[in-house]
């Protein structure tokens, strides 16, 4: 155990005195503001609207029907024969699987598009690094503090938005 903890504090001492003798370049970005502020983010938000605006409004006409069937059950529960049960107790079930399945493709949808937003982030991350030769770059979520000299946040999004 103790040469464990010898060798790790040896290792770590020669990183740290690497360190020392090289000056290291380190940014910062922010990626969940660039993601927020990408304009690219407003049209594809509109886009996945349009893509979904047919089934979004059927799944409101199933929505009003569920809603009367269920305020039927809840007014007239006592009276109604088990087979009108049956049937308002499945257009009810039938709407929440429809609309069970539409928040799921739709977040799918979104998370699809997300990481293609994602993806443009990190490739103008990877041209910022090569061309000011960055030699870390931190996620401002994986810092504890950070100045605003080191942030480049606002480079990649200027980046992203060519």
């Amino acid at each position: 155990m103790k040469k464990i903890i010898y060798f790790l504090s040896v290792s770590t001492a020669l990183l740290f005195a690497g360190f020392v003798n090289a000056e290291v370049k380190i940014g910062v970005v922010d990626v969940m503001s660039v993601l927020q502020r990408m304009p690219q983010r407003e049209s594809v938000g509109k886009a996945l609207d349009s893509e979904f605006e047919a089934r979004a409004k059927s799944l409101q006409a199933e929505e009003k029907k569920a809603n009367e069937a269920a305020a039927r059950l809840k007014k007239d529960g006592l009276t109604l024969s088990s087979s009108e049960k049956t049937k308002l107790n499945k257009t009810i079930s039938d709407f929440e699987n429809k609309a069970k399945a539409f928040s799921a493709d739709y977040r799918k949808r979104e998370t699809e598009e997300a990481e293609k937003l994602l993806i443009k982030i990190q490739e103008a991350i990877k041209d910022i690094v090569a061309k000011e030769k960055y030699d870390i770059i931190l996620k401002a979520e994986a810092t504890l503090s950070a100045s605003d000299a080191v942030d480049i946040s606002d480079k990649v999004l200027e980046k992203v938005k060519k």
